[in-house]
């Protein structure tokens, strides 16, 4: 019988590898490709010093997680809040993403800008790109 770890290992060829801050760095190129399904999202509790007062202006946020279909397991997430903007409710990114990714950098955008500034910047453009919205609404209703 394998031992996990040497399994996971196994998974692991030159476009990622595994780091010992357990980030998981890939090339940005397989990043581009990766497709994220939606694992769980919530809203936050409301604090206990406004659940009895009525009247009282109010945020609602709320947290989302998405995980990659093919190993490395990726995962990113990030906080919401609930807008109400233009007649229509949405859900707003609010704050940076969290997520165990990291990028192959090239040396030189490493002189632009530092590592975790790129990271964010990547991984909102993927963000973008997922239709996340309706998900949130149909995991935080059911």
């Amino acid at each position: 019988m394998q031992k996990k770890k040497d399994i996971n290992i196994e998974v692991y060829d030159k476009c990622h590898e595994g780091d010992m801050d357990y980030r998981v760095k890939i090339d940005l190129n397989f990043f581009r490709n990766v497709e994220f399904t939606h694992l769980y999202s919530a809203v936050h509790a409301e604090p206990e010093d406004l659940r009895f007062q009525g009247g009282v202006i109010t945020t609602i946020t709320g947290y989302t997680e998405w995980v990659s279909l093919i190993p490395p397991v990726l995962s990113i997430g990030w906080d919401w809040e609930l807008r109400y903007e233009n007649a229509n409710c949405q859900y707003v990114k609010i704050g940076p993403v969290f997520s165990n990714i990291a990028f192959h950098m090239d040396e030189s955008l490493q002189s632009e800008m530092n590592e975790e500034e790129y990271v964010q910047r990547q991984l909102d453009n993927k963000i973008a790109e997922i239709d996340w919205n309706e998900k949130i609404l149909q995991s935080i209703t059911q």
